[in-house]
Formats: structure tokens, sequence, C-alpha cells
């Protein structure tokens, strides 16, 4: 039979009842069985004896589960709730077994029913191993569970330095570039101011080139006059010889 682990304390109580009630059923049942012992003895038949059995090991497995719910109430870590119930309970139910116990002898001598001793007590301590076993799986899977949440609280952790150290590294990509970007500037004005010097410099050899060419014909122009000059001069001067020494 399947033990479930109780959750909280209102599961505790919910099942803490349900013995107290399922005690009161198994005392209405022994007083049950007593008058059908009774019955049988006075009108003994195969088909009424058959129902008696039946009825004593239905009572059976009612102990056997009393006992096992009981068991894993006084296990569970709210049992501190109902200590004096718990007690009042288990003393109950033990003395109820030990009136079973000397019905069931009691059929076995009047009407041969068979049973096993210490059937109950054996499927107890089952109850009682099968249930040491639930609570020991149940805190290994427990500590399964916590030290899963421990690696993943590490990788939490890693995850979160790599963040920090992720963030740092934009900041200072973010500082790098801001500097960058200053020289940027720095190298774009001292480019603009070098364009508009090469325009200027442009501009002024456009200038001195035609200045040059301007002083070229000038001075073209000096020598052809300089040179007319000389040559109005040249010409006045043979012919005031001509006139001062006049033909022979």
């Amino acid at each position: 039979m399947a033990i479930d682990i109780i959750a909280n304390k209102a599961d505790f109580q919910r099942h803490l009842n349900g013995c107290e009630r399922r005690l009161n059923n198994l005392i209405n049942s022994l007083q049950i069985i007593e008058k059908s012992s009774e019955n049988l003895l006075l009108n003994n038949n195969q088909e009424k004896q058959k129902l008696y059995f039946n009825q004593l090991n239905d009572i059976i497995s009612q102990i056997k589960f009393l006992y096992s719910s009981i068991s894993k109430l006084e296990q569970c870590s709210y049992s501190f709730h109902g200590k004096k119930r718990l007690n009042s309970l288990k003393m109950n139910l033990e003395k109820n077994q030990k009136k079973f116990e000397k019905i069931q002898q009691c059929a076995q001598i009047k009407f041969g029913y068979e049973y096993k001793e210490n059937d109950i007590e054996q499927s107890n301590n089952e109850q009682q191993e099968q249930l040491v076993n639930l609570i020991n799986q149940n805190f290994n899977d427990q500590q399964t569970e916590l030290d899963y949440i421990h690696e993943r609280s590490i990788l939490v952790n890693d995850l979160e330095e790599d963040l920090i150290n992720l963030n740092e590294t934009f900041h200072d990509i973010h500082r790098i570039i801001h500097e960058q970007g200053t020289m940027v500037n720095s190298i774009e004005l001292a480019l603009t101011n070098t364009d508009n010097m090469v325009y200027e410099a442009t501009e002024n050899v456009e200038t001195t080139v035609q200045v040059k060419k301007r002083t070229k014909h000038i001075k073209w122009i000096l020598i052809l006059v300089f040179i007319c000059a000389l040559l109005l001069l040249t010409i006045i001067i043979y012919v005031s010889i001509k006139l001062s020494f006049p033909l022979r």
C-alpha cells in the first residue's frame, strides 16, 4: 500500500480525524463480529461461516491500515500538534487489536478459522520500513534538489559576475570611443583647416601666376619700348651727325 507524505498542518489534522473515524468504525465492526459469532454458534452453515471469515479478514485490513496511518502521522513533522490524540488513538487501537486476537482464537477453535499469528505486527513492521524508506527517499530527493539549487546559484553568480565584467568592458569601450571621437574631431578640424589653407594657397598661386604673367608682359613691353627708344635715339644721333657734317 502506498503511503503519502503529509504536506502541511491541515493535511495532518485531516488524516488524524480520519484515523479517529476509522477507529470508531473498527470498534463497531468488532461489536458486529461478536454478534455474528454468537449467531453462528446458534445457526452454523457454510454461507454464514464464509461471510463471518470475510468479516474477520476485513477487520485485519482495517487494523493494518490504522497502524500504517498512525505510523505515518507519528513520523511527520507536524505530529507535535496532535501528540495526545495520537497516543490515545494508538492505545485504543492496541486495546481493540488484543480484543480482536481473542475473537480470532475463538473463531479458530470453534469454526476452524485459519489465520497467521503476528500477521498484523509483521505488516506493521513492513509499513514502518516502507515509511522510513519513503522518508529517506524524500530526504534524498530534497538533498538532490538543494544540490541542484546550489549549483544553479553558483551558475547565476558566475553569470552575474560575467555580466558585471561585460558591463565594465562596455564602459571601457564607450570611454575609448569617446576619446577616439575627440581625436577624430580634432583630426577632422585639422583636415578642414588644411583644406582651407590649401584652397587659400591655390588662390595665392593662381594670383601669383597671373601677376607673373602680367609682369612678364610688362617686361617685354618695357624691352620693346627701350628698343624703340634706343632706335629712335640712334636715328636722332645719326640725323644730327648728318646735319652737322654736310655732304661734300
